[in-house]
């Protein structure tokens, strides 16, 4: 009889030390899991030299995706050994290290070129997707964030709480970001002068004090994109550049918003000849490109 207590308390042991052993590879994986997730919602361009070494440092060998900054408080670094690195809880932000050569404003547009996940911070490489005048010269400068989250949102792989840590410092361009005009505000209505006495009418005509003496103005939003329409742009290979009307707007795939008019569109992927397209858009229309994009 002892003999049995003794086998079955050395197999719960075993159990438990078995079942301990396992729970940290879980974690290990879940956080896997995560970064795999966004890496894919934030795919990373490939930035560098060629083979060979041909090219530049700064150089979009790949292109990814493409983020617009949402709101002021990063910096922006020429170096790529020193990056301008800052650390994000929430919407506190604090530059760490790194040289401040560039202070981003919003709207300013990054490629991304590195999602990492680690035990209590998600970390994202970005680099311009411009060149920038600063006053340590000009090129694309880079920025790296370093988003801290509880342990246990990152262990749980809790995208969701990730996600909306980021939209609050950088969307993909194309979501809630159009190429359409932005209409200028329109000036709320200025109180109106005193108007000199005047005999009433009669008071079975008199409107009500409470009505409005001016209707109501439609939103803004709808006028800035009254006759624009959507152009769904895709390549072969794919992550190419797409350039409107000489302007870099994104990379493929992506939809645009677009005004209608004469536009030209170009598709432009390293290695590969240029496609290019005059278009004519008709207002409230639905465009559909496809670039076979032929190596050089």
């Amino acid at each position: 009889m002892l003999n049995r207590r003794l086998s079955f308390v050395l197999l719960c042991q075993i159990f438990a030390t078995a079942t301990f052993a396992q729970k940290p590879q879980a974690v290990q994986n879940d956080r896997q899991v995560l970064q795999e997730i966004l890496q894919q919602t934030y795919q990373p361009s490939l930035v560098g030299k060629q083979l060979m070494g041909f090219g530049g440092e700064t150089d979009i060998r790949r292109a990814g995706t493409i983020v617009v900054i949402q709101r002021p408080g990063l910096y922006g670094s020429l170096l790529h050994s020193e990056p301008a690195s800052s650390s994000i809880t929430g919407l506190k932000c604090e530059l760490f290290r790194g040289h401040k050569d560039y202070e981003v404003p919003a709207g300013e547009r990054y490629y991304v070129t590195s999602v990492a996940v680690s035990s209590s911070t998600v970390l994202v490489g970005l680099i311009s997707a411009r060149g920038i005048p600063t006053q340590a010269g000009v090129g694309r400068v880079w920025t790296t964030l370093s988003f801290n989250f509880p342990d246990q949102v990152l262990a749980t792989a809790d995208k969701e709480t990730v996600f909306r840590a980021f939209d609050q410092w950088f969307i993909p361009e194309g979501r809630g970001v159009t190429t359409a005009p932005v209409a200028a505000p329109v000036a709320a209505p200025s109180a109106a002068p005193a108007a000199s006495p005047v005999t009433p009418p009669p008071a079975a005509s008199s409107p009500p004090a409470t009505t409005p003496a001016v209707a109501p103005m439609p939103a803004p939003a709808a006028a800035s994109t009254s006759g624009a329409s959507r152009v769904n742009i895709k390549s072969d290979p794919a992550g190419a550049e797409i350039y409107l009307d000489g302007e870099m707007v994104g990379s493929t795939p992506s939809t645009l918003v677009i005004p209608s008019g004469r536009h030209i569109i170009r598709i432009h992927a390293d290695g590969h000849a240029d496609w290019e397209r005059n278009l004519n858009i008709l207002p409230g229309s639905e465009i559909t490109l496809s670039a076979n994009l032929n190596k050089n």
